[in-house]
C-alpha cells in the first residue's frame, strides 16, 4: 500500500496520458496487488453479508479514467482507487460500502448515495413509517464509535411538502444523502492487516445497509 499511496501522489502530479503510459506496468502492478486485497475483502464480508459473496474485485474496482465529456477538469485519470460494493457491485440506487484509497483523502463510506427522485421518495416514506427502527440502528455504538450519524452536507433546509409537521426527527426527511463516513489516514492502510480492519469497521453498517435495501428491492421489484 505504501507503493501504491507513493503512486497515486506522483500520478496526481503528472497527471497526462504520457506520464500514465511511461508508468503503464507500475499501475498495473499495483491494480492486480489491489484486487487481490480486495478479493480478500470480499470474502471477510461475505460472511457477515451474503449479497456480497458472488462478487469480484472486477465488479466492484472502478475505472482510473476520468469521464470528463462534461467536465470543465480534463485530467485524464482518477488519483484515487475506489470500490463499491453492493449486490450488484458498482451500481447505485441501492445501500452499500464504499472504499476511497486517495493520498489524504481515505475514508469508508456506508448506506444509500444520492438515490433517484423515485427511490428517495420511497425511502422517506419508509424513515416516516418505521424511524424507531432506524434510530435503534443508528445508534449502534459500532456505527456511532466509527462514523458518527448520517453526513448531513447536502441536506435540504426544509422538509420536503407531504410530509408530517410534527415528525420528531425532520433532519432524516432533508437528507438527500442517506451515507455515513470514516475517515482514515495513509498510515491505516500501512498496518499488514488493513483488510481485515476494513471488514470489521464496515460490520455494523450492514443493518442500515439492509433497512434502505428493503425499500430498493420492494420498489424494483428485486
Amino acid at each position: 500500500m505504501k507503493e501504491l499511496f507513493k503512486y497515486l501522489k506522483a500520478l496526481k502530479l503528472n497527471n497526462n496520458r504520457d506520464w500514465f503510459a511511461e508508468h503503464k506496468q507500475e499501475y498495473a502492478a499495483l491494480r492486480e496487488k489491489f484486487g487481490n486485497d480486495i478479493s480478500r475483502l470480499l470474502a471477510l464480508m461475505s460472511v457477515y453479508d451474503e449479497e456480497l459473496k458472488n462478487l469480484t474485485p472486477k465488479d466492484c474496482i472502478y475505472r482510473i479514467y476520468r469521464d470528463i465529456r462534461f467536465s470543465e477538469d480534463k485530467t485524464p485519470y482518477k488519483t484515487h482507487f475506489g470500490v463499491l460494493m453492493t449486490k450488484y457491485g458498482r451500481k447505485l440506487n441501492r445501500a452499500g460500502y464504499y472504499l476511497h484509497v486517495e493520498p489524504g483523502e481515505s475514508m469508508l463510506c456506508a448506506g444509500l448515495w444520492f438515490p433517484d427522485p423515485a427511490l428517495l421518495k420511497a425511502v422517506r416514506k419508509e424513515i416516516c413509517d418505521n424511524y424507531e427502527e432506524l434510530m435503534e440502528i443508528m445508534d449502534n455504538p459500532g456505527i456511532k464509535e466509527i462514523y458518527g450519524s448520517f453526513d448531513t452536507e447536502n441536506s435540504l433546509k426544509r422538509v420536503p411538502n407531504g410530509y408530517p409537521k410534527d415528525f420528531p426527527y425532520p433532519e432524516l426527511l432533508r437528507l438527500k444523502n442517506f451515507g455515513i463516513v470514516c475517515r482514515l489516514n495513509d498510515s491505516f492502510f500501512y498496518d499488514k492487516n488493513w483488510v481485515e480492519k476494513v471488514s470489521e469497521y464496515f460490520r455494523p453498517a450492514k443493518p442500515m445497509n439492509d433497512f434502505f435495501n428493503f425499500t430498493a428491492d420492494e420498489m424494483y421489484n428485486r
